[in-house]
C-alpha cells in the first residue's frame, strides 16, 4: 500500500505534466536605452530645440533655450517603440540587411508597435523609423503614431511625431510635432 501510495505521486508528478512551448528570450534593439543616453548628452551638450506642433490647422513654433527643456518630457513617447518586454516574446519578425534592422509584430500578435527600423551607416545610427497602432478600446479610442528619430555622429538631431487620434462620437484629430536640436 504504501509503494502504490508513492508510485501515484510519481506519475502525477511527470505524468500530468504538459509539455510547456518555451520562447528564447531575444533581445532587441533597446529604445528605452537609446533615449536615456541622448537625453544624458543633449543635456551635457547644452543642445537647444526649435519645436513645431500642428493640431489639425493650427501651428505653433517655439524655440527653446538649453536650460528650459525638459528632455525626459519630450523623448518619453519614443518608449512607445521598446521592443523588450516580456510580452512581446515571441510575437516579432526580424529582418536585418546591410545598413538596417527592421521588426514588424507577427499577424496573430497582440502588440501596439507594428514596425520599427533601426538604420546604420558604418556603425553609427542614422535613423530610427516606428509606427505605433493603439487600437485596443477600437470602439471607443484609436491613436496611431509613426515616430521618427534622427541622429548625426551618435547625436539626435531631429525628431518628428505625424498621428491622428479618434474618440468615439468625435472627429479624428491629425497633428505633427516636429523638433530640431541645434
Amino acid at each position: 500500500m504504501k509503494y502504490l501510495f508513492y508510485l501515484s505521486i510519481l506519475l502525477c508528478s511527470y505524468g500530468c505534466a504538459r509539455p510547456q512551448e518555451s520562447f528564447k528570450a531575444e533581445k532587441h534593439f533597446s529604445i528605452d536605452s537609446l533615449v536615456v543616453e541622448q537625453i544624458t548628452l543633449l543635456k551635457s551638450n547644452q543642445n537647444t530645440l526649435t519645436k513645431t506642433v500642428q493640431i489639425g490647422e493650427n501651428i505653433e513654433t517655439q524655440s527653446f533655450s538649453a536650460d528650459a527643456i525638459d528632455w525626459e518630457s519630450e523623448l518619453k513617447i519614443f518608449s512607445l517603440l521598446e521592443l523588450n518586454k516580456s510580452k512581446f516574446i515571441g510575437s516579432i519578425n526580424t529582418e536585418t540587411d546591410q545598413k538596417s534592422t527592421s521588426y514588424r509584430s507577427k499577424p496573430d500578435a497582440l502588440m501596439s508597435i507594428k514596425f520599427l527600423r533601426i538604420t546604420k551607416d558604418k556603425g553609427q545610427l542614422t535613423t530610427i523609423d516606428g509606427y505605433y497602432l493603439d487600437d485596443d478600446a477600437e470602439v471607443i479610442y484609436t491613436s496611431q503614431r509613426n515616430l521618427k528619430m534622427k541622429f548625426k555622429k551618435g547625436l539626435l538631431t531631429s525628431f518628428k511625431i505625424v498621428g491622428t487620434q479618434k474618440v468615439l462620437f468625435t472627429d479624428t484629430t491629425q497633428f505633427m510635432i516636429k523638433g530640431s536640436v541645434n
